[in-house]
């Protein structure tokens, strides 16, 4: 079973890996687009996902219920909020719009994983 504490450190481990790889990426690697915000997309999903999966592994202590709804909710929340920070984002910067949508994309889909994963492990 995995704890709050085992999360954090190996989320971190996680982000620190994909900070690694997207600098090593950007600056050797200039056919491959990265957006240039790609370490502020990093820190914010880094922080979104510790607060989501702090708030889902403290409604799976209550009832099943609970937890599926909290579950829910909250990822729907997060959907909606990361498709208005993309729009948003992709307005004011046009020229960035397809690179920052995949960056953020990649490190969503990474994040969400272990996220699931993790939850996984802790409803055990």
């Amino acid at each position: 079973m995995i704890e709050i504490k085992d999360f954090t450190k190996k989320i971190s481990i996680i982000a620190a890996s994909l900070m690694l790889l997207s600098v090593l990426i950007y600056y050797f690697v200039p056919a491959i687009k990265i957006s240039a915000g790609f370490p502020f997309i990093l820190i914010f999903l880094y922080l979104i996902t510790l607060l989501v999966f702090k708030m889902i592994a403290n409604s799976m202590r209550n009832k099943m219920s609970q937890f599926a709804n909290t579950f829910m909710l909250v990822n729907f929340g997060k959907l909606i909020f990361f498709i208005f920070v993309i729009v948003i984002y992709a307005f004011l910067n046009m020229e960035d719009a397809v690179s920052f949508t995949l960056t953020f994309f990649i490190y969503y889909f990474v994040f969400t994983l272990y996220e699931v994963f993790s939850l996984l492990q802790l409803k055990s």
